[in-house]
């Protein structure tokens, strides 16, 4: 059986995460994608612990699938905000995978011009009220003996090409043919 792996892409509501995701699949063999976002398609949508944990358990149920599958890496985004969270998710995929966490970051203006573009706009009372529940997390980074590779990106002026090339260069285990 191939090396699993797992990147996982984290930051606030706007950073870039699902086009990051979609823009890395083609630079990772034997890869697979999971946009969480997608996955938590629900009616009624409450985001709830309950939900939380769900998502981790879909997600994590996908992964395991595709790793059965053979495809080695995994890129997941859209499912965790902290450390915390982390810790929660780990357990529910296999012990031996190798995880990396790319923490984008960006600029309140920054991600609201991006929110505001997209396919599922949303007005700049949702922006705000997303933001002030889920604020720019550390935790990732600063975790003691934490079993992932991070990197964080500030993505405010770099395009989806150079956090592409910035990945590939800090994980090139993950992303070289």
């Amino acid at each position: 059986m191939p090396e699993r792996q797992m990147v996982i892409v984290t930051g606030q509501e706007g950073a870039g995460k699902s086009t990051l995701v979609r823009a890395l699949l083609p630079h990772t063999p034997r890869g697979a994608r999971i946009d969480a976002e997608d996955l938590g398609q629900v009616n009624p949508w409450v985001m709830d612990d309950a939900f939380g944990e769900l998502l981790r358990a879909n997600v994590a149920a996908l992964a395991e699938n595709f790793w059965r599958a053979g495809y080695r890496t995994v890129l997941a985004g859209s499912f965790l905000d902290d450390h915390a969270e982390y810790l929660r998710f780990r357990p529910l995929v296999d012990t031996d995978a190798h995880m990396y966490v790319v923490q984008l970051c960006a600029a309140k203006p920054v991600r609201d011009l991006r929110r505001v573009r997209r396919s599922k706009p949303s007005s700049p009372q949702w922006r705000d009220r997303v933001d002030l529940a889920c604020p720019e997390d550390a935790s990732l980074a600063a975790a003691p003996g934490a079993d992932y590779r991070y990197l964080r990106i500030d993505n405010d002026a770099e395009t989806v090409a150079e956090s592409v090339r910035r990945i590939a260069a800090a994980f090139p285990e993950v992303f070289s043919g």
